[in-house]
């Protein structure tokens, strides 16, 4: 059975329209699966970056108690005075003197500011009480007081004991230490506890540092929480010291079920997957400190279901829209559009009349505009060749010139320089020469706007310049040019070689050897003309060449020109009007001389005929 054939508008439609839909479909179920999965990398790389924040401020904490508990057991004077204080306050009630009361007194103020001395002005611990290993305790920070308790029946007093001189962790409330917080209430205290050594390395009482909880709740309410999370912590045994006074819970349990061991750094947050929730802890190595965020599955996937949600909707406007889009098309677009689209393909850019387009008669409005529209554009952009070929030369002039007009202020500037040096040393003379030299340069400089001049005139120029460096520098300056007569009707940049042989003076004339010696030659052949020039200076530095192999490579690279400022125009201007002038044909050339001295080459690799003379030795 013959197939019935299918119209223009319908052959366009459907197919486009499912090709699209399936297109579509997959690009936003690939980058909603995507996007979740970062969005849930995402949180939980915030989550970590929190968990380690707070593990890492509180084992800064404990690092404070640790730090000012080393400091007191290591100090011997510190121990000397707490001895003295424990044999005066025994003897005292039976046999005190004046003497006795005296030093007592004396003995235990010392040992109150070395005390106060070791915990600072940062007061990294809220309280430091030194006890006795058989009774009294004496007490520096919030709680100033001494009194008669006896260490064993501290809570602590068994583990800080058997620990022999190793740090030790408690918590618990103070209700001695709560009346110096106005906000205390509600939080507790986190004890540092260690056996410190006499001389003869035996047990001479423990030392317990306490720190309120306060600060790690400080720092834990600055963390912002997007997905109502919940801060744990626990101290080695599972003991949860924070929130404080909580009930325990059976989260530590877990956590203890999988972890392989305290991270020695504190930065390793592993993850647990339980039930509806994730667990996320990190374990310190160095406080034993166990810190834990629990945070809701469902919290967390959110901004997930949101996301998904809104990509929904997207997909389900734009299927809409782009539904109406190809029917619209498909409707308008018919067999005038093949006959388009094949006078398209043969569009040249020619004079020839016989590749304009030739009348077409199209029933459609838009496609027969499209098609008057088109045979302009052919018209004008024929025209817009010959347009852009001149509008390009003229550019290039443009560029030159404004480069050529920078010289100007340049050579002012330095010009000026000169003569307000010479009238300093009084050489009066020599400035009215110099005076009719640089007239002589000026008149050169603005004569005319030409981009190109014989280089019979440049040489002009730069003696007219040579000589007035001579006046200036009296004597210390030597020149010698060498050039074929053949070469002086080439036409040359002008005040390239000018910019060249001033450079080489400027730099060559910092040197503490004289005579300076300055030296112009160049060669010509049928096909390219050079030009050097050489000094006896210092050379260029690395650093120097570097700066400027790298400017070179910008513009050659971009075709963009720098802005060229007054104090380092010199051989970067004479680059770019060469690259300009000559486009890859020119010759741009730095380099060293052994064991002293520079040499600049420039040229180029095309010469007109009507610029050469016939072959002659003649020197100039």
């Amino acid at each position: 059975m013959k197939k019935r054939p299918t119209s223009i508008q319908r052959a366009l439609f459907v197919p486009y329209t499912i090709l699209f839909i399936l297109v579509f479909s997959l690009a936003m179920g690939y980058f909603a699966v995507l996007e979740s999965s970062k969005i849930k990398e995402d949180t939980f790389s915030s989550i970590k970056n929190s968990v380690s924040n707070i593990s890492g401020a509180l084992d800064t904490e404990v690092q404070g108690l640790d730090t000012v508990s080393q400091n007191i057991m290591y100090s011997n004077l510190i121990k000397e005075r707490f001895r003295d204080y424990l044999e005066y306050s025994g003897g005292f009630p039976q046999v005190a003197t004046t003497l006795d009361k005296y030093n007592y007194e004396q003995n235990t103020l010392a040992l109150y500011d070395m005390l106060i001395a070791i915990i600072g002005p940062n007061q990294p611990v809220d309280q430091v009480y030194l006890y006795s290993l058989n009774s009294g305790r004496l007490g520096v920070g919030l709680d100033n007081s001494t009194q008669n308790i006896s260490v064993k029946d501290m809570p602590w007093y068994k583990s800080a004991y058997d620990a022999y001189g190793s740090k030790v962790f408690s918590c618990g409330k103070d209700s001695v230490l709560d009346r110096y917080y106005s906000s205390q209430k509600g939080f507790g205290y986190l004890s540092l506890c260690r056996v410190y050594f006499s001389s003869l390395n035996t047990p001479q009482g423990i030392v317990e540092l306490k720190l309120s909880l306060k600060k790690i709740d400080d720092t834990i309410a600055s963390i912002h929480r997007l997905y109502e999370e919940k801060i744990y912590i626990y101290d080695t045994s599972g003991k949860l010291v924070y929130p404080f006074g909580d009930k325990p819970n059976s989260y530590f349990s877990q956590i203890k079920a999988q972890a392989s061991g305290p991270d020695q750094n504190g930065k390793n947050v592993h993850i647990i997957n339980e039930k509806n929730e994730y667990i996320l802890y990190t374990a310190s190595g160095y406080s034993g400190f166990t810190t834990a965020m629990v945070v809701s599955n469902d919290k967390l996937m959110k901004p997930i279901y949101n996301y998904i949600g809104t990509y929904l909707m997207i997909f389900l406007i734009v299927l809409f829209a782009v539904s109406l889009l190809s029917f619209s098309i498909a409707k308008r677009i018919g067999k005038p559009m093949n006959r388009i689209y094949s006078e398209i393909r043969h569009f040249e850019i020619t004079s020839d009349e016989d590749t304009s387009f030739p009348e077409i008669s199209i029933r459609i409005t838009e496609l027969d505009t499209l098609y008057k529209a088109l045979q302009k554009m052919q018209r004008k952009a024929k025209a817009a060749m010959t347009r852009e070929l001149e509008l390009q030369n003229r550019e290039i002039q443009s560029k030159i010139l404004a480069l050529q007009s920078q010289m100007n202020p340049h050579f002012l500037y330095n010009t000026l320089s000169t003569i307000q040096a010479m009238a300093d040393e009084q050489m009066n003379d020599e400035i009215v020469q110099m005076c009719q030299s640089n007239a002589r340069i000026l008149r050169y400089i603005s004569s005319n706007n030409e981009q190109l001049v014989p280089l019979e005139q440049e040489l002009d120029c730069v003696r007219d310049y040579l000589q007035s460096m001579k006046l200036r520098y009296a004597g210390k300056l030597a020149d010698k040019i060498d050039l074929p007569d053949r070469m002086l009707p080439i036409r040359v940049p002008k005040l390239c070689l000018q910019l060249l042989v001033e450079n080489a003076v400027k730099y060559t004339s910092r040197q503490k050897s004289f005579p300076t010696k300055i030296e112009v030659n160049g060669s010509a052949d049928d096909r390219s003309w050079r030009i050097s020039v050489v000094d006896n200076g210092p050379g260029f530095s690395e650093e120097d060449l570097r700066s400027i192999d790298e400017k070179i490579s910008i513009i050659s690279n971009t075709g963009l020109f720098p802005d060229l400022e007054l104090n380092g125009m010199g051989m970067l201007n004479v680059f770019i009007r060469l690259k300009i002038l000559y486009k890859d044909k020119y010759i741009f050339r730095i380099e060293n001389h052994v064991p002293n001295g520079a040499a600049v080459t420039i040229g180029a690799y095309e010469i007109p005929q009507s610029n050469m003379l016939p072959e002659g030795d003649g020197k100039s």
